[in-house]
């Protein structure tokens, strides 16, 4: 339960910063991995599926080279946190759900408020909805 509170806290903290800053918090970030490692080991959860958020992790990072930072490098670090300390299943449904609600949000800003494709906006409070959501499920 302590684990759960403190990974919304740390995406509150992160969403807050994203919004108001365009920034997230690395230290936070570093303090918030060592807990999550901490607590797989403690929990014994270490696993070869650990390795399924690190390759996503990858992925985005490479996503966020190719497309010249359009994927902040912020977002790739708060994701590879996110899959450090989620089992893979609630993993992938939180990154699912995140997506699925951004792509909404893009949508919105695109037909409603007539914004270019160029548009920018914060990743981490999506993932934020998505980890609520998927607490729910």
């Amino acid at each position: 339960m302590l684990i759960k509170v403190c990974t919304v806290l740390f995406l509150v903290w992160n969403s807050w910063k994203d919004i108001r800053y365009r920034q997230i918090s690395i230290w936070a970030v570093g303090i918030f991995t060592v807990i999550a490692l901490g607590n797989i080991i403690w929990e014994g959860r270490v696993s070869v599926w650990l390795f399924l958020p690190v390759g996503i992790g990858i992925g985005l990072f490479m996503l966020s080279v190719v497309t010249d930072g359009a994927l902040g490098l912020g977002d790739v670090w708060i994701t590879a946190a996110l899959g450090i300390v989620l089992e893979p299943e609630r993993y992938m449904a939180v990154l699912c759900i995140g997506l699925f609600l951004a792509a909404v949000w893009a949508a919105i800003l695109l037909t409603v408020f007539r914004k270019n494709r160029k548009t920018e906006f914060p990743f981490i409070p999506f993932l934020l909805l998505g980890y609520l959501g998927g607490l729910c499920l």
